[in-house]
């Protein structure tokens, strides 16, 4: 066998080698992302704020999505995407949303969604957070 086939041979076995490692990874992921840190802020929030809502999130597959619901006194869910901002890691983020402003007597309750970057989004959900004015 010439050695360029060898090489091309070689090669070939890698990429479909490789290629597998890959789709066996990503299918292999059956839990949602890793929401490690949750941030609300202002941290005594006043009337007339409004609430951001941070959550840092990883995942062996990467972190595709996540979004925020929020209840005002009671009343149906809202949702919405949450914005990512990059950081450092490889799989995962920091991703922030807002919602408000909010007044005297108001009830809140919140809590966010992260999704995956499996095929079949895996999620994970933060505690449901409450703040009372």
């Amino acid at each position: 066998m010439k050695a360029q086939t060898k090489l091309i041979v070689i090669g070939t076995l890698f990429v479909i080698l490789l290629s597998g490692i890959i789709v066996i990874a990503v299918f292999d992921d059956v839990e949602g992302p890793y929401i490690y840190e949750v941030d609300i802020l202002p941290v005594g929030p006043v009337a007339g704020d409004t609430i951001s809502v941070v959550i840092y999130a990883i995942d062996s597959s990467g972190v595709s999505d996540a979004k925020l619901s929020y209840s005002m006194n009671g009343e149906d869910w809202q949702q919405v995407d949450m914005n990512f901002f990059t950081c450092l890691c490889l799989a995962g983020g920091r991703w922030v949303a807002h919602f408000g402003p909010i007044a005297d007597g108001d009830t809140m309750r919140f809590y966010a969604t992260a999704f995956d970057n499996s095929p079949v989004k895996n999620t994970a959900e933060t505690e449901v957070f409450t703040i009372s004015l």
